[in-house]
This record gives C-alpha cells, sequence and structure tokens, in this order.
C-alpha cells in the first residue's frame, strides 16, 4: 500500500548560475509530499504516521527558516549559522533529489519518491531512478 505524508518548510535559497530572478536571494514556503510503500501489519496498518514522522519531521525541521546554498556560494561565510551548505547549486531538483536520498536513508526500502513543491504551480518529483543523476 502507498502511503503519502506532507511536510513544510520555509527557505531562503539563490543559483547564481542562472541568468534570471533565480539568482537573487531569495525565498519560498516549500510543500513536501513522501510516498512510502509499505506492506501491512498484523493490526491491518502500514507503519504509524507518528513512526513516520519521528523519522523525516527532523529532516524538514533543520531546513525551516535557513538559506539553502551551494557550500561554494560567497553568502555562506556572510551569512554563517543561518545557511544550510549544500554540495550542489540550491535548484529544486537537486533539492527535490537530495530529499528523497536523505528521506530513504530514514526509512530504508520504504521511500518511493517525493514531490517538492516550490510554488503554488511549480512541483518536482524525483523517484528513487532519479538518484543515479541528481543532485548535479
Amino acid at each position: 500500500m502507498k502511503v503519502r505524508r506532507r511536510y513544510r518548510f520555509y527557505a531562503a535559497h539563490r543559483n547564481p548560475a542562472l541568468a534570471d530572478k533565480c539568482a537573487r536571494l531569495h525565498g519560498h514556503r516549500y510543500g513536501v509530499e513522501v510516498t512510502l510503500v509499505l506492506p501491512p501489519t498484523r493490526a491491518g496498518v502500514t507503519m504509524l504516521f507518528s513512526d513516520i514522522d519521528a523519522a523525516l519531521e527532523p529532516l524538514f525541521a533543520a531546513l525551516d527558516h535557513r538559506t539553502l546554498l551551494a557550500a561554494d556560494d560567497p553568502l555562506v561565510q556572510a551569512l554563517g549559522e543561518s545557511v544550510v551548505p549544500l554540495p550542489f547549486a540550491a535548484s529544486a531538483e537537486n533539492l527535490a533529489a537530495w530529499l528523497l536520498g536523505q528521506c530513504a536513508q530514514r526509512l530504508p526500502g520504504c521511500v518511493e519518491s517525493l514531490a517538492l513543491t516550490e510554488t503554488d504551480s511549480a512541483t518536482v518529483v524525483a523517484c528513487l531512478d532519479d538518484l543515479s543523476e541528481w543532485p548535479l
């Protein structure tokens, strides 16, 4: 059975390699939907939602109200402790793939995909097969 769990966090980011508004520091209210494939237990449930949350919520809490930047971005030093340095450019696609990998480590064998909503009209869906190519 598939179980989907939703989370939210607020974060700023930029991607200086782009020649548009995304090159400037700006923020989003990110929405995350993690899809898990779980077998039923004897009680007729798959996994308690609280157990899923115990595994995944700390990941999103660590990003909440932070600035997500590539580790080599000059702003990392300037912004100090509010920054989460990432080993990749801070794009929605890279972030979705990285978050999927992080979730899969926390719930091995259970996570199927992760949808990251950056704006009301833009969602990126990362699947396990994508992890061989992303994040860049």
